[in-house]
């Protein structure tokens, strides 16, 4: 499947079976579309979007004011532009605030969510830590926290025995534009203030991991308090990466609360 390209929004649209429900895959900070990449072989019985966020991949830098509404118009632009009437919407960190943000907005038209390792960082010492390692990125550049965002992102174990994958993640974040990047940055701290006082009773999948320390067990607790019908699942021995390191894990628990709402 080639790139497409409207608007400066660069996506990739699966189209398979017009009885298929469409999912619609949003990825994190600092990375791309092809994150999704080891998710994708397996939702066989979907359509699927994939796209790379404002200031990432190969979409077009963002102007103005950075904002989850922000994101979330860039997704209605492409999901008006390929004509989706309805879909489940799957974010991981970042996406999945840009998921609860955009479900806010346009309810009608998404039908369920699944949240990977969603940020809930709403404490005055977690502000500090982002805006220093926002302003890290813009003196340095994104190389000056790769190392440390990868052993946040990935096990150990994971890190010895697949390099080249460990290494692919670190190029699509190092290929990232340190002023774009830095000026991005804080909406994980920014944007979890904006989602405080929403509130969802759209069916939800609630998606972490037990390592996955600054967006784990209790974040996600945490947020589950905003969703009146959710499911919360904390899978072991995994980071913030899992839709990677695990890929098919994460998989099988995402099929069976989609197969579990009977939507088809």
């Amino acid at each position: 499947m080639k790139r497409q390209y409207f608007n400066g929004n660069c996506f990739k649209y699966f189209f398979k079976n017009p009885k298929f429900k469409t999912i619609v895959f949003i990825h994190g900070l600092g990375l791309n579309q092809d994150v999704w990449s080891w998710q994708l072989s397996l939702f066989k019985n979907y359509n699927v979007l994939i796209y790379d966020l404002l200031g990432h991949g190969d979409s077009k830098d963002p102007v103005g004011e950075i904002s989850l509404s922000m994101f979330a118009d860039q997704l209605l632009q492409i999901i008006n532009h390929i004509k989706l009437e309805k879909f489940i919407l799957v974010g991981f960190s970042l996406g999945s605030m840009i998921s609860r943000k955009f479900a806010s907005l346009h309810p009608s038209i998404v039908e369920a969510l699944v949240l990977l390792n969603s940020p809930n960082r709403l404490l005055d010492q977690e502000r500090d830590e982002i805006l220093e390692r926002a302003k890290l990125l813009k003196d340095e550049g994104p190389e000056s926290t790769t190392d440390a965002a990868i052993n946040r992102w990935f096990s150990i174990p994971f890190q010895k025995s697949n390099p080249h994958i460990v290494q692919l993640v670190r190029n699509w974040v190092n290929n990232n534009k340190k002023e774009i990047y830095a000026k991005v940055y804080p909406i994980l701290y920014f944007g979890s203030i904006d989602l405080k006082s929403l509130h969802e009773s759209k069916p939800t999948l609630i998606i972490t991991c037990d390592q996955d320390f600054a967006n784990g067990p209790d974040a996600a607790e945490e947020i589950a308090n905003h969703f009146k019908n959710s499911n919360v699942r904390i899978l072991q021995s995994l980071r913030h990466m899992a839709l990677v390191e695990d890929y098919k894990k994460v998989f099988v628990e995402i099929d069976e609360f989609l197969v579990s709402l009977n939507l088809h």
